[in-house]
């Protein structure tokens, strides 16, 4: 098992680049071959366009922590 730089980061509010690289993190550990070549062939929509908000509610959605409200 692959261990991720979210694990390894000590870090409860995270900057919005951060949460992009955890959701892209997460994607890739989870991504099937198939998937990889239908990204390679066709693209993809790059994270870093994806609007703040809705960077921030898919990251809580996924790990669980409120970034704005953290108890």
């Amino acid at each position: 098992m692959r261990t991720t730089n979210k694990q390894l980061r000590d870090d409860d509010q995270p900057d919005l680049d951060t949460m992009r690289y955890d959701l892209a993190e997460r994607e890739a550990m989870n991504m099937s071959v198939s998937t990889i070549i239908e990204i390679l062939l066709y693209g993809c929509d790059p994270l870093d366009l994806v609007e703040e908000e809705e960077i921030k509610e898919e990251w809580e959605l996924i790990f669980g922590k409120s970034v704005d409200n953290p108890e």
